[in-house]
């Protein structure tokens, strides 16, 4: 290490190691992120799993719910034509 180019790869070396620590430090911070981001996700897809079995049952009640407006509509008619009779004394 006794000549220009010693010293020159003895300097790229400290460069190098002060180059790194920053390097590492921030690339421990980015996978610890992506993995607290990868377990959201994982919990997100499973819920969304257990949702999907949760709809298997929705076209039946959309049928009864649309039997009940039916039903509720022809009531609502009945009532307006009696409360129109009674109004028009007819």
């Amino acid at each position: 290490m006794g000549g220009p180019g010693g010293l020159f790869a003895a300097g790229l070396l400290v460069l190098l190691l002060v180059a790194a620590i920053p390097y590492l430090v921030s690339l421990q911070r980015v996978m610890s992120a992506i993995n607290s981001i990868r377990g959201h996700v994982d919990g997100i897809l499973e819920n969304g799993v257990i949702l999907t079995g949760e709809l298997d049952g929705v076209p039946e009640l959309l049928e009864i719910t649309d039997a009940v407006v039916k039903e509720v509509a022809v009531g609502a008619t009945r009532y307006a034509n009696a409360v129109d009779r009674v109004v028009r004394g007819g």
